[in-house]
C-alpha cells in the first residue's frame, strides 16, 4: 500500500492523539482534559521543524504508553535546542500495519519512526519504512521499543532496536538463575510460535552450557491448552524453575494449575508476562521486564522518572520507557547528524552513544541489535508494595 499523501496527525508535546470519543477518554488519561489535538497539513517541514512519530495501531496493548514515552522524550528534546521536535500520530483512520507505516514514510515531515512495538507488525512494516519496492527512495529509519524476535536482527539498514532481542533476553534469565537463584534443573513450557521457540532454544542452550538439566520442553497452544496436565507434569518430574515464555493470559491458569498440583518449582515468565506484577495472587512468581522503575538507577533514568511522576499516577512500563528511548535516540542523532536528511539520520544512528531511562543506547554494527542491555527479573509482590 502506497499513500500519496500523508494522514498522520502532528502533535506538540503533551498533547492528544485521537479525537474521537474512545480516543477522547484515553486524551484525558493521557494528558489532562485541557490538552487539544494540532492537526497539521501535508507540506514540507519547515526549517527547523520536525516530525518523531509513533508506528502503531491505536487499538494495540501498549499504544497509550508508546505514545506517552515518545511525548516525554520530545519535550526533553525541546527543552534542550533549538530545533522543534512534533509527534507524529497514526491517523484516525489508520486500519492497518502497512497503512500506519506508508502514510509516515510519505510525510515529510516524519525524520524517523518510534516502532513498532510488536515483532510480527514491525516484520510486516518493515520493507514499507524501507520503501524496498522503489530502491529505498524516501526510506525513513524505525526504532522499535519492545520488538524481541531475533529473526528482526539485520533485517534491513533502516531498523533499530532498544531492547533485547529474545536470544539475548533467554540468556539473561539462564544466567539469573543459575547465578542468584543458584538452581540447576529447570523445565520450559512455551507458547508453540516463534516467540516462544526462540526463548525455549536459547534458554536450553545457555543452561545447558552452564552446567544445567533441562527436564520437561512442553509447547502448548494458546486457548487450547489443559493446564492441569501440564502442571502435573511439572509436579511429577519436579524442576527447580519452571520457564514460561507465553503471555499473562497463559500464565494465569498455568500458575493457578501449578499450585493445585502441588509442584515446587520457581516459575520465571518471559517478557509477555509483565501483567502479573499487579496481581499479588501469584506472589513469589518472577517475570521478566525490559524497565523497571526501581532497577533504573542512572541520571538520565531519573530525569525520565521525575519528568514521567510530574504528568502521570501510575508507574511507566516496559512501552513507555523504550519508547522514551527510542525518539531519544531519533532527536539525538538528529542533532548530530552532518547531514539533515533521512539517510543522514541512518548513518547518525549506527554511531550513536547516550544514556536513556533504559541504560546505554548503542546499536551493534550489521544487526542495529541495542548494545549491552539486560532484561529485568522481577518478583510479583505478595501487596501493592514494591517487590523486592
Amino acid at each position: 500500500m502506497h499513500c500519496s499523501t500523508p494522514s498522520s496527525h502532528c502533535l506538540r508535546a503533551h498533547r492528544a492523539p485521537r479525537t474521537t470519543q474512545t480516543a477522547r477518554i484515553l486524551h484525558r488519561l493521557l494528558f489532562g482534559a485541557g490538552a487539544a489535538l494540532l492537526a497539521c497539513a501535508p507540506v514540507a517541514a519547515p526549517s527547523g521543524e520536525v516530525a518523531i512519530a509513533v508506528g502503531a495501531l491505536p487499538d494495540r496493548p501498549g499504544y497509550a504508553q508508546v505514545v506517552r514515552g515518545v511525548t516525554l522524550a520530545v519535550a526533553r528534546l525541546n527543552a534542550d535546542g533549538d530545533i522543534i521536535f512534533r509527534v507524529a500520530l497514526p491517523a484516525d483512520s489508520a486500519a492497518s500495519v502497512v497503512g500506519v507505516a506508508a502514510a509516515h514514510r510519505a510525510d515529510p515531515r516524519v525524520i524517523g519512526v518510534v516502532g513498532h512495538p510488536e515483532s510480527g507488525a514491525t516484520q510486516v512494516a518493515i520493507p514499507v519504512y524501507a520503501n524496498v519496492g522503489s530502491g529505498g527512495r524516501d526510506a525513513v529509519v524505525a526504532i522499535s521499543p519492545t520488538a524481541s524476535s531475533p529473526q528482526l536482527s539485520g533485517i534491513s539498514p533502516w531498523f533499530f532496536r532498544v531492547a533485547p532481542s529474545d536470544a539475548a533476553g533467554a540468556r539473561d534469565v539462564a544466567r539469573y538463575a543459575w547465578d542468584t537463584l543458584r538452581v540447576g534443573i529447570a523445565a520450559v513450557v512455551y507458547r508453540n510460535d516463534a516467540y516462544g521457540r526462540d526463548w525455549a532454544g536459547a534458554f536450553t542452550d545457555a543452561w545447558t552450557a552452564r552446567g544445567g538439566t533441562v527436564l520437561i520442553r512442553d509447547p502448548y497452544l494458546a486457548g487450547q491448552t489443559d493446564w492441569s496436565v501440564y502442571a502435573a507434569h511439572v509436579a511429577r518430574e519436579d524442576p527447580d524453575i519452571v520457564l514460561f515464555p507465553g503471555d499473562t493470559e497463559d500464565a494465569v491458569p498455568f500458575l493457578r494449575a501449578l499450585r493445585a498440583a502441588g509442584a515446587r518449582a520457581t516459575f520465571i515468565g518471559g517478557d509477555g508476562t509483565e501483567g502479573l506484577a499487579g496481581m499479588p495472587e501469584f506472589a513469589g512468581a518472577r517475570y521478566v521486564t525490559f524497565f523497571h522503575a526501581e532497577a533504573a538507577t542512572g541520571a538520565e533514568a531519573q530525569r525520565f522518572l521525575t519528568d514521567w511522576a510530574a504528568t502521570h499516577r501510575e508507574p511507566p512500563d516496559g512501552f513507555a520507557a523504550m519508547a522514551y528511548d527510542a525518539a531519544l535516540a531519533i532527536g539525538t542523532a538528529w542533532r548530530t547528524a552532518p547531514e539533515k536528511t533521512r539517510a543522514g539520520l541512518r548513518v547518525a544512528l549506527e554511531s550513536l552513544a547516550l544514556e536513556g531511562a533504559g541504560g546505554r543506547v548503542a546499536f551493534a554494527p550489521g544487526t542495529h541489535d541495542v548494545i549491552g542491555r539486560s532484561v529485568v527479573v522481577r518478583t510479583v509482590p505478595a501487596s501493592d508494595r514494591p517487590a523486592p
